[in-house]
């Protein structure tokens, strides 16, 4: 049989075929879904549903007020009797499906897993299906980017964000990142155009909370002072799912004003992860990321969070607001290994450096299945191999304000290894022969550090160097005495993972730590 069809134009069959075309090319990916009508049990006032982009529900998917949560049934349908302080709804997403983000799509942005909460009982979430699960992906840990300033706004976009961006365009993974908190220096101002800069990374990105974040007009009330973060970067607790990893976001400061705050969890928080954490599996590794480390502290339910942990594949924890770069084993209640990350803004924006001498960067971290397969430490405007600096035992670095020294011989190389650990091996060659392994030194007060710092710039040593205790921030320096005075020494240092870094240049000139024009 002939079917007659009506004769078209060309610009209208040009239309139609162009049209097709679209939806052939972008399938149900971007079709606007309809969330079917529930009927909520009694007394229930938070709820809705959750559907996948070609409207199927999506069960199993964990969702909180910030105080409880619950997970979607079968039909998608999640729902809870709002908490009265709850400010957001938020749900986990899974490993199976995109991260929702502000930006436009596969240009990253911050995570878009939340619904600001209003007089609305109900409050739909969508998520696309994944291609293929991402077994391998990798996380990027930004510390402190702190900015105060205009300026230092810009020395973020042009140097970290740009870094970042530079690194994943070229990565064969995918990537995400979280900033580990003060975004801002108690400068609330800022968040929002922090948020656009850390848009232009182009790959999904989430936030937690630091000292400097919270709004210190406010007293007495942690949780009122956190709302103007979370009206500009979301829910200050939260997770999310890749591939075998369950990564955590907390907001692990207790704050009563900004000279008045301590580190730890309360309560509420203990019992919102508990329940979080009754609907992960325990062959996940856990990445848990918050602003200021804990360590082996008596920092507020320090033991209780940990213990939430046991039994997990492995436990990894993301950290800043030190300002300087420590490689923390945790060993009790259960081992896990804190990654204590160098910051952004270094020693807040005056150099290239934080204050015990590592660059400024972020943390790396790379994961296959439920295993850490890689991380390191990347300094912004360096490749990857620049992971040490090697310096002349008895050098004097310094300006005006004073010179510094690390005290050694004419014949001694003092090595700054930053992200080593006790699983490193560094030994140093002469002349192209091994001669043995480097001793390690005490923490010190690091004199290339403070001799910019202090010494050019001439800031007070008591913060830019010397620690809250006195005795120096850099826990990470080895030393290697020559055999033979004139050899030619080449220092080679192995990771955990086998990858082995060589440098045998000697770093003289403390200007090298000044901060690029722009």
């Amino acid at each position: 049989m002939h079917t007659h069809h009506p004769k078209l134009s060309h610009a209208r069959f040009l239309a139609r075929i162009a049209a097709a075309f679209l939806v052939l090319a972008v399938g149900t990916a971007f079709a606007k879904v309809t969330h079917p009508d529930i009927t909520p049990a009694a007394g229930i006032d938070l709820y809705g549903t959750i559907l996948d982009d070609v409207g199927a529900p999506v069960a199993g998917v964990v969702v909180s007020d910030g105080f409880q949560c619950v997970a979607t049934d079968a039909k998608g349908v999640y729902q809870m009797k709002r908490n009265p302080r709850a400010r957001v709804v938020y749900y986990s997403t899974p490993a199976e499906y995109v991260i929702n983000t502000t930006g436009k799509p596969g240009k990253g942005g911050l995570g878009q897993l939340y619904a600001k909460l209003g007089a609305e009982k109900r409050y739909n979430f969508d998520l696309t299906r994944l291609p293929a699960p991402e077994t391998e992906f990798t996380l990027i840990g930004v510390g402190d980017p702190q900015v105060r300033y205009f300026s230092d706004l810009g020395r973020f976009k042009n140097e970290t964000v740009a870094d970042i961006r530079e690194f994943a365009r070229a990565s064969r993974l995918p990537c995400y990142a979280i900033l580990l908190g003060d975004i801002g220096f108690d400068t609330m101002h800022y968040h929002q155009p922090m948020r656009e800069i850390a848009d232009l990374a182009e790959i999904p990105y989430f936030a937690v909370i630091g000292n400097h974040d919270h709004d210190e007009s406010v007293k007495g009330d942690d949780h009122k002072a956190s709302a103007g973060f979370e009206a500009i970067f979301g829910p200050v607790n939260f997770s999310f799912n890749r591939g075998g990893v369950h990564i955590i976001g907390m907001d692990d400061i207790i704050y009563n004003g900004r000279l008045s705050y301590k580190t730890g969890i309360t309560d509420e928080q203990i019992e919102w992860l508990r329940q979080s954490l009754s609907f992960v599996p325990k062959d996940k590794i856990i990445v848990l990321a918050y602003h200021a480390p804990l360590r082996e502290s008596g920092a507020q339910n320090r033991e209780k969070l940990m213990k939430l942990f046991e039994g997990y594949a492995e436990v990894h924890i993301l950290a800043g607001h030190t300002h300087y770069h420590e490689n923390y084993i945790i060993k009790k209640p259960i081992a896990a290994y804190e990654h204590i990350l160098a910051t952004a803004c270094g020693a807040w924006w005056r150099s290239t450096l934080n204050v015990d001498g590592a660059p400024n960067g972020f943390g790396v971290f790379t994961f296959n299945g439920n295993k850490v397969a890689d991380w390191y430490f990347k300094a912004v405007g360096h490749p990857v191999g620049f992971q040490m600096r090697l310096y002349p035992g008895d050098m004097k670095y310094g300006g005006p304000g004073g010179k510094f020294s690390y005290g050694k011989t004419a014949n001694d190389i003092v090595v700054d290894v930053w992200n080593a650990d006790p699983e490193w091996k560094i030994v140093a060659y002469e002349n192209g022969v091994e001669v043995g392994p480097l001793k390690k030194l005490p923490r010190v007060i690091d004199a290339y550090s403070a001799g910019y710092h202090v010494g050019v710039v001439q800031r007070s040593l008591k913060s830019y160097g010397a620690g809250g205790d006195g005795k120096g921030t850099n826990r990470h320096l080895y030393i290697h005495t020559k055999k033979d005075p004139n050899a030619r020494v080449e220092i080679h240092a192995t990771d955990r993972f086998g990858k082995t870094y060589v440098e045998s240049e000697l770093t003289t000139d403390v200007s090298e730590a000044a901060p690029p024009l722009h």
